[in-house]
């Protein structure tokens, strides 16, 4: 079987992206501390991205013919506090693991985020001028700028917010908000952010697809039909839940916020891959 290396393996996009791979690929997660188990996928050691040597060592462990690069958390606020693991992770990390896993020939997936864009204007299509304005974005446009001057075999994958379920150790945003609920605790949204989320069922049709049909030097986008604010997605998904809507806030920061829009046109996207794109109730349906 092809041998497949998911660097953030342990983490909810990318657990969940290899446990759809286990079952046709030889696939290997990496991780830095505790890890869940998945049925027939290895996990392996990765304690420092931004050391090319125990990146060097992994790779050559694994000898991928294919990676997938989705380490890294896509928070925000987190981004925004840790400047400097933001670009250690996004930038630093994917020049070390593309150096060893280019000698192998393999194919390099990375997973990146709207955060991209500028949120001005929205309905971003793939070929859309990126201009970001928060620290994650400007990590993730770096690593897409590295990957299109030195590979010859890339994919990028620009995703809206993710749904579905996450691991122990990291657990979704509809863990977190599920959780939260039970605790009857509260979780502060914004309110003038907008995204089209999706069903995380979305990507993984979307990588099968780039590596069934060998896919290269494309920048595809994975999003849903729905426009729709983080603090309103969050309340959509208590209600599905059976949650107590109450649990979801407004963020204070949202309250004096300029209006943004991040949201992703996937029109080409569409001409490459066969994806059924889903309104924000049909994502929703597919938590249960």
């Amino acid at each position: 079987m092809r041998s497949i290396l998911i660097v953030g393996g342990n983490g909810f996009v990318g657990s969940t992206i290899a446990r759809a791979l286990s079952t046709s690929f030889e696939v290997t997660c990496t991780h830095q501390g505790p890890y869940t188990p998945i049925k027939g996928v290895k996990f392996i050691r990765l304690s420092n991205l931004s050391d090319k040597n125990i990146c060097k060592t992994v790779v050559n462990k694994v000898e991928p013919e294919i990676v997938i690069y989705c380490a890294g958390s896509n928070d925000l606020l987190s981004a925004e506090q840790n400047v400097q693991r933001t670009q250690q992770v996004q930038s630093t990390g994917v020049t070390n693991i593309f150096a060893t896993s280019d000698t192998f020939k393999a194919k390099f997936i990375y997973l990146s985020s709207d955060f991209v864009f500028s949120g001005v204007d929205g309905n971003y299509s793939e070929a859309s001028t990126a201009i970001p304005a928060f620290q994650l974005g400007k990590a993730k446009l770096g690593a897409e700028n590295f990957l299109r001057s030195r590979s010859t075999n890339y994919v990028i994958v620009r995703c809206a917010p993710l749904l579905g379920r996450g691991t122990l150790e990291h657990p979704s945003f509809v863990d977190n908000l599920r959780e939260a609920a039970l605790r009857k605790k509260k979780l502060k949204f914004q309110s003038k952010v907008m995204h089209n989320p999706v069903h995380i069922s979305a990507l993984v049709s979307t990588i099968l697809q780039i590596i069934g049909q060998d896919l290269r030097n494309k920048i595809l986008h994975v999003g849903g039909l729905s426009k729709i604010s983080m603090a309103d997605l969050a309340r959509a998904v208590a209600v599905q839940l059976k949650l107590d809507p109450a649990t979801v806030e407004l963020s204070d920061s949202a309250s004096n916020a300029l209006p943004s829009d991040y949201s992703l046109n996937f029109s080409e996207t569409l001409n490459l891959v066969e994806t059924k794109p889903l309104v924000i109730e049909a994502s929703l349906e597919q938590l249960f």
